[in-house]
């Protein structure tokens, strides 16, 4: 009988942990998120899609874990642009956004975030908006075209050398 109660507490313990794990923390989508993000938005309005280029800059709040401010910025073809503040908060995985100026909120539920690409869709009122955006505050070396710049052979002078592989030149002063 004990055999058989050790057997079914280690099972239990196994259950739980596989319950309390989840893919990603609200500090972890707040850290990922933070930084000035560039791309496109597609807005479906009553004549099929309209483009508009956007720029969101999301500023982590230093003293808290998954909440900061921030600036969003739409380009319009010959219109100009529209700017907008905006408070954040990262509350189980769902990106809620107010903005100050407008004093209207936004949920932001289906989307795929990585360090480099934030991809999905949000609901403007009844309006579907699609938006695709890449970090342009963090820069990785697939973000740059190569071939461009000669190949993957072309370095900067911080990437050939850092300051503890450089050595000094051996030789006596007399």
């Amino acid at each position: 009988m004990k055999k058989l109660y050790t057997t079914l507490m280690i099972a239990m313990m196994g259950l739980m942990t596989l319950s309390f794990t989840s893919c990603e923390t609200d500090e972890e989508i707040a850290y990922t998120l933070e930084g000035t993000w560039t791309g496109d938005m597609s807005i479906e309005d009553w004549d099929g899609y309209s483009y508009v280029s956007s720029e969101i800059t999301f500023l982590k709040d230093p003293y808290t874990y998954s909440e900061g401010s921030g600036l969003w910025v739409d380009y319009y073809d010959h219109r100009g642009y529209v700017p907008n503040h905006f408070n954040w908060v990262v509350e189980y995985g769902t990106i809620y956004i107010h903005f100050i100026e407008e004093n209207c909120n936004l949920k932001i539920q289906h989307y795929t975030l990585s360090d480099n690409h934030f991809s999905g869709r949000f609901y403007d009122g009844h309006k579907e908006v699609r938006f695709d955006l890449f970090n342009s505050s963090r820069r990785y070396e697939n973000s740059y075209d190569w071939d461009y710049w000669g190949g993957s052979h072309y370095y900067t002078r911080g990437a050939v050398a850092d300051s503890t592989t450089i050595s000094r030149p051996r030789h006596r002063i007399k």
